[in-house]
């Protein structure tokens, strides 16, 4: 639709989650008739820097869209509470399954739906009405209510399966061997803190959060206390502050499928990951300061000040985020300074400067990521990748070789190397190096088209001419697969 211009892809991202902050304002304010509290809620739900890396990446359209679903998903499910029309309660499914398209991370929703049937709809039937409005016609038990959302759950049950299995399939879930089960265990309870402080204390926030090597036991202590202490509060106080419940619950429980009980890629904590999860601070914040500050001396003056400081506060932050989100360079640049470890970022920063050709830089920022981490086998294939694009081949290869020495299973490294191998006239290393990448990725069409390459260059023309229209059945359009093809069938016919 927008071709090169990203301007168009960003004001997209932008515009999504405008409308996710002006449908979650009318939500609340139909749900609750609290329409400063509401406002309250959307404007930091808008403007809090933690939300800035969800509308800053395209990439990150499926965080803006999904939410979008979430909100409208809710906003039906409100409407089905009041009427008990099964064809309301259809939209809900088609609009929780929609969302479920766009990411997976909506599988907490139907857990969400749960928790409104307590506050703020009263749904459910624990003996005192806690509804704040008029939709709580009719009272449900805890099971009735469960059986209700039966169709939802099932969706979500469906939507894991297949996440797992895709992920899985393209080597993106982390196994227990490379992080231990009380390794995720620490990083889960240090990530639920870790939000929290973000979302108070936002100096620190970065792009990439390495998963550390160890875990301070005090820091990780320091998280189970103050986990166990909000969560033994908003019990206690259940009845008389279901908000808080409800918030703290909607927090904990919308994080799980990316709090890192299973691993999905390296990163130990993402910014993105709060687009949801924050609505329950939020809401915690929004319904419990009036109450906290109703005792005090012009409480109303009060609350409205902190309010106003607050969003003041979170809008400045973001605007000074956003500067950071320019380029890459300004992005990772910031990175360094920020992440103890920076590796990562020495690693991206190097891959964006050897997309601009500036190979002195790229092996720089390369070499200093080994420094960091030298068992990062990534950066010593691409800086692999640019010694070969230099014409440094011997220098590539030791690369490529040192790489394979800490993880044998890099396609990339097993690839590059055969490339490197083929360009040094060295065929017969290069097969056994595009073969290795093959049992790995058995469905890239590069290698088996390099492969073919090296084969007919050793005379064994049958196999080369096997994997060329492997090749091309991969990617039937790409015009040297077919011309490949084309010239190894006339070099068998000739060799009859």
């Amino acid at each position: 639709m927008y071709g090169d211009n990203a301007g168009g892809y960003h004001i997209t991202n932008l515009l999504f989650h405008i409308a996710n902050t002006l449908l979650l304002f009318f939500l609340l304010n139909k749900m609750t008739g609290a329409l400063y509290r509401s406002a309250f809620v959307a404007a930091l739900f808008a403007l809090h820097p933690l939300h800035v890396e969800s509308v800053a990446w395209v990439s990150e359209r499926k965080d803006v869209l999904s939410a979008f679903f979430w909100v409208l998903t809710m906003w039906a499910y409100a409407n089905y509470s009041r009427s008990q029309n099964w064809k309301q309660y259809m939209i809900v499914i088609f609009l929780f399954a929609l969302g479920l398209m766009a990411k997976p991370m909506l599988v907490t929703l139907p857990f969400i739906l749960l928790l409104m049937d307590y506050w703020p709809l009263g749904r459910m039937k624990l003996g005192k009405n806690i509804s704040v409005n008029d939709f709580s016609t009719e009272k449900k038990s805890l099971l009735s209510l469960l059986l209700e959302k039966m169709p939802l759950f099932l969706l979500t049950l469906f939507s894991c399966v297949i996440t797992f299995v895709a992920q899985n399939k393209y080597h993106a879930v982390i196994s227990l061997q490379d992080i231990s089960l009380s390794q995720r265990i620490c990083n889960t309870l240090n990530s639920y803190a870790g939000y929290l402080e973000k979302t108070f204390w936002f100096h620190n926030l970065g792009v990439f959060y390495t998963y550390p090597d160890k875990f301070n036991s005090l820091e990780v202590a320091g998280a189970v206390l103050l986990i166990i202490l909000l969560t033994s509060l908003v019990a206690i106080f259940i009845k008389k502050t279901p908000y808080l419940a409800v918030g703290w619950f909607w927090y904990l429980g919308t994080l799980i499928p990316v709090i890192g009980l299973v691993q999905v890629g390296s990163q130990a904590m993402a910014d993105r990951y709060t687009y949801i999860p924050l609505i329950g601070i939020f809401i915690m914040l929004s319904w419990g300061l009036p109450v906290l500050l109703s005792g005090i001396r012009y409480g109303k003056y009060v609350n409205l000040f902190v309010a106003t400081v607050f969003i003041t506060t979170v809008a400045t932050a973001s605007y000074h985020r956003v500067q950071i989100w320019e380029n890459n360079f300004t992005l990772f640049g910031h990175a360094i300074e920020f992440d103890k470890r920076k590796y990562i970022a020495y690693h991206i920063l190097g891959y964006n400067a050897a997309k601009y050709g500036d190979n002195e830089k790229a092996l720089y920022y390369y070499y200093e990521t080994l420094k960091i981490n030298p068992k990062y086998d990534p950066a010593y294939v691409h800086a692999g990748n640019v010694l070969q694009k230099m014409g440094k081949l011997d220098d590539a290869i030791n690369c490529y070789l040192k790489a394979l020495r800490i993880n044998n299973k890099s396609a990339e490294a097993q690839y590059n190397l055969g490339i490197a191998l083929i360009l040094k006239n060295r065929f017969p290393e290069a097969i056994n190096h595009f073969t290795e990448s093959l049992k790995i990725n058995p469905d890239d069409a590069d290698v088996h088209n390099n492969l073919g390459i090296a084969l007919i260059k050793t005379g064994k023309i049958k196999e080369g001419l096997g994997h060329f229209q492997q090749s091309l059945h991969l990617n039937p359009d790409n015009l040297e697969f077919q011309k490949n093809v084309s010239v190894a069938l006339n070099m068998v016919k000739n060799s009859r």
